[in-house]
């Protein structure tokens, strides 16, 4: 039987809530250029009413942050990636050779596949940290959103997406199970929902489902783009809701509302070991939530556990928007959606045995901050990984 990927969703779109002038990343490239020399606030504030058009590779996001390496510059060239983490990426980063064979794809497809089978069942059990800066904006017109706690009405304040803070959170993976700190304290509790916009699974189940609903349904070849060393292969998909087994968790109060909506994205394969290095998900709600949105993307990359080297996420995003008027109302301005976004670091992996401390254990996630609903982007159940047949 198929895993799913369980999202309890605030909601998400790839795109500014707030007015902001859209540029590409050549245009940023001179903005910065320009700014050499100024105080990091000053370069900061230049950037802070920006919005990229082309997604931003994370080879290119570390050159920017090693010429630019204040707090506040660094902070807000994140943002600006991962609100555009969803886009096609500029002319310059994809690769003119031409596409592969029909048999060549599937050669691909298939050693990804084993990939998947390999991987997930590798896995050793270890300990990581999860480290989180959160995002969000503050809508003009908050007229409240039913069923969400913490998004209270009334508010007539406007602010354009901003740092809300930090959180470290430890994340177990034992016996193929996912499990972070905050889960394990609250789990206890009957009916509650962790709150803040958090993400889990990414160590193996959410590659299964995947990679298994896309290639039983509708799998293309997208384009090849330039990775660290070697070319990379990018398929897109799209797996209507009738071949989903991603199940998506409304928030209403205490109790939720689930669904397997329909959802797209790409997935980008290593062409000559099948290894998968990043893949976004983007779910297509129906009525009478379509106008929320929930997307993320998740990178991988090799990672030293104990004396072996394993691939696992070293990189994530979630973004989500909801319409603060309320699900079933057409919102009309961008004000009147409510966006949040994390940025996720992968750090300090260590094996998990009988004598492990685990560090920083208790610490949790930390309070959400101010006005932050009770929501989770995603959650996954454990177990074995899914293979198409």
């Amino acid at each position: 039987m198929r895993n799913w990927i369980a999202l309890l969703v605030l909601a998400a779109m790839p795109w500014p809530a707030m007015a902001a002038k859209n540029v590409s990343i050549q245009q940023l490239e001179q903005i910065l250029f320009s700014g050499r020399g100024k105080s990091d606030e000053k370069v900061a504030d230049r950037l802070s009413d920006l919005a990229l058009t082309e997604r931003v590779s994370s080879i290119r996001l570390a050159k920017w942050e090693k010429e630019y390496p204040g707090s506040h510059t660094r902070e807000a060239l994140v943002k600006l990636a991962d609100e555009a983490a969803f886009l096609d990426p500029p002319e310059a980063d994809v690769l003119r050779d031409p596409p592969p064979d029909l048999e060549t794809q599937e050669k691909m497809l298939q050693l990804a596949v084993d990939y998947v089978k390999t991987t997930i069942n590798r896995l050793p059990n270890f300990y990581a940290t999860r480290e989180t800066t959160h995002f969000e904006d503050s809508p003009s017109q908050h007229a409240g959103y039913a069923g969400i706690p913490g998004l209270a009405a009334g508010r007539s304040d406007s602010r354009p997406l901003h740092s809300t803070g930090t959180s470290s959170v430890t994340v177990t993976y034992r016996d193929g199970r996912e499990v972070s700190q905050a889960q394990a304290e609250t789990s206890h509790k009957e009916d509650r929902l962790p709150t803040g916009l958090t993400t889990s699974g990414e160590f193996g189940p959410i590659l299964g489902v995947v990679l298994g609903d896309a290639i039983e349904s509708q799998l293309t070849w997208a384009r090849w783009e330039q990775g660290t060393d070697d070319p990379v292969a990018v398929f897109r998909y799209a797996v209507p809701q009738t071949a989903s087994h991603y199940r998506v968790t409304v928030p209403d109060g205490a109790k939720a509302e689930q669904f397997d909506p329909a959802y797209h994205g790409e997935i980008a394969i290593d062409p000559a070991t099948g290894s998968i290095l990043w893949l976004s998900v983007v779910a297509e709600m129906a009525p009478p939530h379509e106008m929320m949105r929930t997307a993320i993307l998740v990178e991988y990359a090799p990672v030293a556990i104990g004396e072996r080297t394993y691939n696992c996420p070293v990189h994530g995003v979630a973004i989500s928007r909801i319409p603060v008027s309320g699900a079933k109302e057409r919102p009309g301005p961008a004000e009147d959606m409510w966006t949040q976004l994390n940025d996720i670091a992968f750090t300090h992996y260590h094996l998990f045995g009988s004598e492990a401390r685990i560090v920083g254990a208790g610490a949790g996630s930390g309070p959400a901050p101010s006005g932050a609903p009770d929501a989770t982007v995603p959650s996954a159940e454990p177990g074995a990984p899914v293979s198409p047949q």
